[in-house]
């Protein structure tokens, strides 16, 4: 080899050693950590607000650096947001979409330079182009609720032919159909010989005030009405101070389910208003998002849909949670 190629050979080692070098200040010092942001619907919805906090105790516990924004479910806001966080060239941003089709765009645009998008709460058959999906299976759950109300109708009414029911959910959720879908067909199939007649349906019950002036406005016009399943533990919370105003006693004669398991929720279960919630699994759900956003870093495939696993809450298991 010519005195050139040594100088070459000798230049390239130097370099190779100085990235080296680099790359390994940089892992010590931290900045090479993953970097994952999370924008969630809205912090106001207590589900929502435990899931951040569960989502920061398992990125400490990876070690992944947590961006957590929220855009008080305001759609345009989630696109600003995905689209600093874009810029910032974060790994991923996890994401529970106000709108799944505004926020389309902007996911895509992330995707494109590298980023990984993982979709909260949508089905695959909902929204297809993101990285990939994590949540229930949104008709699992509601069946899980729709057989709370079921059995309380059972105990409560054993000789009723017909019953009236009330089902809140939310037309702004992709999911909010299919989830509310499951509570009435299986609150349906676990009273067989009884006739139940739908009288509220796909309209908006997602918080305590909007299912309040619902369950309000339905006694209005059907005061026999007794049985609600809400799309969350608000609806349910809602629905069981509609019925008190209206001088109802809640606890013989109502049968409220919701699903959750949000901690506000427990004293109504624990005193009997509320019949029961779903567990969603707030810890398992973060767990399986910040993991395959650790392997989709490593090169490594995920699925395209991840299921989280739910249970019923009674008060028969509410010790659980509830610890007074």
């Amino acid at each position: 080899m010519n005195k050139l190629g040594f100088i070459v050979v000798a230049v390239l080692l130097v370099l190779g050693s100085v990235s080296v070098f680099a790359r390994g200040q940089k892992e010590a010092s931290g900045e090479d950590k993953i970097t994952v942001a999370t924008i969630t619907y809205t912090s106001e919805i207590e589900w929502f607000y435990i899931l951040e906090q569960n989502y920061k105790a398992v990125a400490d516990d990876l070690g992944l650096e947590l961006i957590q924004l929220d855009p008080n479910a305001d759609p345009q806001t989630q696109v600003d947001m995905i689209e600093q966080m874009t810029q910032r060239g974060v790994d991923a941003i996890l994401v529970s979409p106000v709108d799944p089709a505004v926020i389309r765009a902007a996911c895509e645009e992330a995707m494109d330079k590298g980023i990984f998008v993982l979709i909260q709460g949508q089905e695959r058959t909902a929204v297809p182009w993101s990285t990939a999906n994590f949540g229930y299976n949104e008709k699992q759950m509601g069946a899980l609720t729709g057989e709370i109300a079921a059995a309380a109708v059972k105990e409560k009414y054993p000789d009723a032919k017909k019953i009236k029911l009330a089902v809140l959910g939310d037309p702004g959720w992709a999911s909010s159909d299919v989830r509310m879908g499951g509570a009435k067909e299986a609150f349906m199939n676990n009273l067989p010989g009884v006739e139940v007649e739908v009288v509220v349906d796909k309209v908006m019950g997602a918080t305590i005030e909007t299912a309040t002036n619902v369950i309000e406005s339905a006694l209005q016009q059907h005061p026999d009405l007794r049985c609600v399943v809400g799309i969350n533990d608000d609806a349910a919370i809602g629905s069981v101070g509609a019925m008190q105003s209206q001088g109802i006693d809640v606890i013989a004669e109502a049968c409220i389910a919701g699903a959750g398991n949000n901690k506000g929720t427990w004293p109504y279960i624990d005193r009997g208003e509320i019949l029961g919630s779903v567990d969603l699994n707030h810890r398992g759900t973060a767990e399986v998002a910040l993991n395959a956003v650790v392997k989709l870093v490593n090169g490594e495939e995920v699925p395209g849909m991840m299921y989280i696993d739910m249970i019923k809450v009674t008060k028969e298991n509410l010790g659980e949670w509830y610890k007074k």
